[in-house]
């Protein structure tokens, strides 16, 4: 009876240590390091994150926008993005864990094939701020933290994905890859135009398309108007106008300059600027001793003056896209080279897919665009 008996005690102390063991916490963890959600959807937390004692309270998304934790634990995909689920707990030796897992909500059901990253892992950005770049480190994931920003002279407007400055990022956008990110500027007069619905210079472009560039262009100097309040926004643009406001654009030193070409009379307003001009090489087409001043300038004209400043300013581009035009191969090379060139840094574009329409004339409007682009040419890349 005593062995019976010792043997009962023996087997109840194992099973109360057992069943102390078994009762033993057990620690909070991930079961999923990745997690892709269709939108709409809601996923039980215990399928995500093990464990006992899970206080709802130390549990977080990084964006509730994609995201939401609901009252009762359970997760809400409510719009696409990622998002990280953080988890903080003391452990038994009382130090502080942090736990992740990264939640990618897509409007299907496919399997997570976009690489997030673990917190260890980290992206590079490229920050183009103007005349330079800084480097901006980030955990895969992550938001990413940008450096504040100022440019004398301009107001920052946020950060761009792309360098046409369509993509804007967003308040606490995640990125999962290296990029280059740019900066937009405005200046003070962009800025005040936004204010106001109505132009304070001219009363024939209120509504008109190109109405910001025409008041951006006349407020930097670049264009007078027709006569009083009154811009002519689709009057056409001449060779010697032309000139004029490349000359303004460049702030060059014209007085006493004097063409010295056969068809421009004496004293005329433009012949500094055109002195100027012939002289740096930004215009090639007079060399029999003709300028045509009072001719309309056509498009293939603006594409090769143009092209002649951005190399006299000494700016650097590069050319990536092939501009596909088919109505241009039968021009100079110079000529193609300029178009393919202001395409590139979008300064003219096409009238559309297939064509340039080299020879058609240029309004005073669409030429208060052209030197708009290319003020934001030089304020993206210089």
């Amino acid at each position: 009876m005593k062995k019976i008996a010792i043997c009962m005690v023996l087997i109840i102390s194992i099973l109360l240590v057992s069943i102390s063991f078994g009762a033993a916490d057990k620690a909070p963890k991930f079961t999923l390091e990745k997690l892709k959600m269709k939108l709409g959807t809601t996923q039980n937390l215990g399928a995500v994150l093990s464990g006992t004692n899970i206080d709802l309270n130390k549990l977080t998304s990084s964006n509730p926008g994609v995201l939401l934790i609901q009252n009762d634990g359970s997760l809400k995909a409510v719009s696409t993005g990622i998002s990280t689920l953080s988890y903080t707990y003391e452990n038994s030796k009382g130090k502080e864990v942090e736990l992740y897992c990264f939640v990618e909500v897509t409007v299907n059901e496919a399997t997570f094939d976009t690489v997030v990253g673990t917190k260890s892992e980290t992206i590079t950005l490229m920050v183009h701020l103007g005349n330079y770049s800084v480097k901006v480190e980030s955990s895969k994931g992550a938001i990413a933290v940008f450096p504040e920003v100022s440019r004398e002279g301009y107001v920052f407007e946020g950060f761009y994905k792309d360098e046409a400055l369509t993509q804007k990022v967003t308040n606490n956008e995640r990125f999962s890859a290296n990029a280059d990110i740019y900066c937009k500027w405005l200046t003070p007069e962009e800025v005040e135009l936004a204010k106001n619905p109505d132009s304070t210079l001219f009363d024939d472009i209120n509504g008109h398309w190109a109405r910001n560039a025409i008041e951006i262009c006349s407020a930097m100097g670049l264009f007078n108007g027709v006569a009083e309040r009154q811009f002519g926004p689709d009057v056409t643009m001449n060779r010697a106008m032309a000139i004029a406001v490349i000359g303004r654009l460049a702030k060059a030193e014209v007085e006493g300059k004097q063409s010295g070409l056969a068809d421009v009379p004496e004293g005329a307003y433009y012949d500094g600027y055109l002195a100027w001009a012939v002289e740096n090489k930004i215009v090639t087409d007079a060399a029999d001793g003709n300028f045509r001043p009072n001719a309309p300038i056509s498009r293939e004209e603006v594409a090769n003056y143009m092209k002649n400043y951005i190399d006299y300013c000494g700016y650097k581009y590069e050319i990536k896209i092939d501009a596909t035009f088919n109505d241009i191969s039968d021009l100079s090379r110079e000529s193609k080279e300029a178009i393919v060139t202001l395409y590139n840094l979008q300064i003219m574009q096409g009238d559309s897919m297939q064509t340039f329409s080299p020879l058609a004339s240029v309004t005073r409007a669409q030429m208060a665009q052209i030197f708009y682009n290319f003020n934001n040419f030089v304020n993206r890349y210089h």
